[in-house]
């Protein structure tokens, strides 16, 4: 049996093991609603400016047509240059503590990995100890972005990297509940075809300068801000994968300290019976007396 002092000293241990993860689940808490208000606003304004660019193209599809045939000869439609391979893009975390959605994204993204049909790209340190532990002698391009707070030029390096690419695929985790988070896959295709464009209504735009340039640049913002949307959204998920998993650490500390208590209460008074009993056979010899 353990004695006192050593249960009392893993007791303290514990307690202020609590009150780290306690801060640490604060911290992960406010970021997570922050990030998360951040993340519906972008999904709405996505899915409105995709819309808008799904319009242009069916309403001018023809000239969008004769244009990429005019460019490339075929009917695809994309006006930036793409080196026509495929990349595979892993966006992880910096450290640990964020559950299992990191671990679940990386199951996913190693699978294609195996195929190899596509170059490899890790975003967030975790990620590339996973994949260097599983595919030590794999080529891969790597970026460090902070768990919080990715600032622009952080991100655009990123982006200028995967843009040269025809077809991305984005592995992350994604938010549904503070709960629940699943890993997805995101691709992204620089060929975007015109068959089975919208039909019904066809709104008509002016463009200024030319139409070319208009869907260059749509191309470029949508394609950055999905991207950009993707890297939010798997921030997300990690924070309230983080509030989970802590929440349940706490959970089995709080379980491991009623256990001591308990272990070191019985002790105490194991401890004190063992003295009483020692004292016993001086207390009968002086009776005796």
């Amino acid at each position: 049996m353990a004695q006192p002092h050593q249960l009392t000293e893993e007791i303290d241990e514990l307690h202020s093991l609590k009150q780290l993860i306690a801060s640490y689940e604060e911290i992960a808490s406010i970021r997570m609603r922050r990030t998360r208000e951040s993340v519906l606003k972008n999904r709405e304004f996505l899915r409105e400016i995709s819309a808008v660019f799904d319009e242009v193209r069916s309403s001018y599809a023809d000239q969008i047509a004769r244009l990429s045939r005019r460019r490339f000869g075929k009917n695809k439609v994309t006006f930036l240059a793409h080196n026509g391979k495929k990349v595979a893009v892993l966006l992880s975390a910096q450290t640990g503590l964020y559950g299992e959605i990191v671990s679940r994204s990386f199951n996913q993204f190693a699978q294609e990995v195996r195929e190899g049909k596509s170059e490899v790209t890790i975003v967030g340190r975790h990620g590339l100890n996973l994949f260097v532990s599983e595919f030590p002698n794999h080529l891969y391009t790597f970026f460090e972005l902070p768990d919080f707070g990715v600032s622009a030029e952080q991100l655009n390096e990123v982006v200028h990297h995967v843009v040269q690419y025809d077809e991305i695929h984005a592995y992350y985790g994604e938010f549904v509940s503070v709960v629940t988070q699943q890993p997805k896959k995101l691709t992204i295709t620089a060929e975007i075809s015109l068959e089975g464009s919208l039909v019904g209504h066809k709104v008509s735009y002016v463009f200024e300068p030319s139409l070319e340039k208009i869907l260059m640049f749509f191309e470029t913002e949508i394609f950055a801000s999905l991207f950009n949307h993707t890297v939010k959204e798997s921030q997300l998920a990690k924070f309230a994968s983080r509030v989970l998993a802590l929440d349940q650490a706490d959970e089995k500390m709080q379980n491991r300290l009623k256990k001591l208590q308990f272990e070191h209460t019985r002790a105490v008074h194991w401890d004190l019976n063992k003295k009483q009993l020692n004292l016993l056979p001086a207390i009968l010899g002086v009776m005796r007396r």
